[in-house]
């Protein structure tokens, strides 16, 4: 199963040899890409992540955004459960990536709209964010693509 996975998991030239077999295996991460194609990376980010966990997958989104020279994210956190405790400070990915980011919408529980709005830092990044309430997929890619 996991090998017919990554044979179909999108992958950009040295994403799997370099990144990832330096880092847990993405399909077992709190925070992993289901999906990249026609310029949006689909993020899920399920249960309790860590600082660590949120930077692997990081690293492999600004893979992809600077393969493509920019895109859009659509980050489901539908399971999500909250943050455990860490070092949550860094800005590098939001260095690095911001300019990259065309639109990024969230889908998940109404319960952690505010939050995840505030962690993403809606009102100060150079792109539009948005959240959606779980269910509403077609929603959040519509806006995405417009």
């Amino acid at each position: 199963m996991e090998d017919s996975v990554m044979k179909s998991w999108p992958t950009v030239p040295s994403l799997v040899s370099n990144i990832v077999s330096e880092r847990a295996h993405p399909f077992f991460m709190s925070a992993q890409i289901l999906d990249a194609m026609d310029g949006i990376i689909t993020v899920e980010i399920t249960g309790t992540i860590s600082p660590d966990e949120l930077a692997a997958c990081q690293s492999l989104i600004l893979e992809y955004l600077r393969n493509w020279q920019g895109g859009s994210m659509l980050c489901m956190v539908e399971r999500f459960e909250g943050f455990q405790i860490g070092d949550w400070s860094g800005l590098s990915f939001q260095i690095e990536a911001d300019p990259l980011i065309r639109k990024m919408a969230i889908i998940g529980e109404k319960q952690w709209e505010r939050m995840a709005l505030a962690f993403t830092a809606k009102g100060h990044r150079p792109f539009p964010i948005e959240f959606f309430p779980s269910g509403h997929m077609r929603d959040a890619h519509a806006w995405l693509k417009d």
